[in-house]
Formats: structure tokens, sequence, C-alpha cells
């Protein structure tokens, strides 16, 4: 049972990694402004990375840095970190 887990997590995980490819190649074709944001809120990695808020809360606590002012104010994050993040699963 746990590896099946295992094999649909690292599954997952290229397909995001083939989502950040696909997003570099994109940017090279394009010159929206949208994908060229340093800082991402929830809406926009959910929207550009097809993340789910429930996986960003999870990998927030398994060590995303985020940026968040105030208690249930707006959370930022770095996309650089977002990527690093993701690429190291």
């Amino acid at each position: 049972m746990s590896t099946k887990i295992l094999i649909e997590k690292r599954v997952f995980s290229n397909l995001v990694k083939c989502v950040i490819e696909t997003r570099k190649l994109l940017l090279e074709l394009s010159d929206r402004p949208e994908f060229n944001k340093e800082w991402l809120s929830i809406s926009d990695i959910e929207t550009e990375f097809g993340l789910s808020r429930k996986i960003i809360d999870g990998y927030r606590k398994k060590g995303l840095k985020v940026n968040q002012k105030i208690q249930n104010g707006k959370i930022l994050i770095k996309r650089i970190e977002l990527e690093k993040f993701i690429a190291k699963k």
C-alpha cells in the first residue's frame, strides 16, 4: 500500500517538473507579464502550476519559504523558491 503512494508522489513530482520546463519554454516564446512575476500568490500558483491550496500548504509544512506579513494575511511565495522546492522533490 505505501509503495503505491510513493509511486504516485513520484509521478506527480515528474508532472510538476514537466510543467516547469514547459513554462520556461513558453517564456522564451511569450512576453506575457503574468509569467514574469517574481512573487506569486496562492491563486497565481494554482493557475500557473496547477497546484491546489492543499498541496501548497503541505509544501509549506515541509519547509517551503513564504512571505506573510500578518496572520491571516496574503501569502506570497517567491517563484525561484517554489521552483527549487518542486525540483528538489
